[in-house]
């Protein structure tokens, strides 16, 4: 984040394949400024759902790390 803070999220491909197409259509000037991502199995408390919103302005970069079955 243009902030310094890092965040991690653990998602399934198609979840990252979405997150890459929101990024590349607002860099292309369209688009919500915004993008939820759901955090799953990291909900703690009673919330029946949890999403974590990410500006698209205050994104520096993003890394991609795959896991080997």
């Amino acid at each position: 984040m243009t902030t310094g803070l890092e965040k991690e999220f653990d998602l399934s491909i198609k979840e990252v394949n979405d997150f890459v197409s929101w990024y590349e259509t607002k860099q292309a000037g369209s688009g919500t400024a915004s993008y939820a991502i759901n955090k799953h199995n990291n909900n703690k408390g009673p919330f029946s759902s949890r999403k974590d919103y990410m500006l698209y302005d205050r994104i520096l970069t993003f890394e991609v790390s795959e896991y080997s079955n």
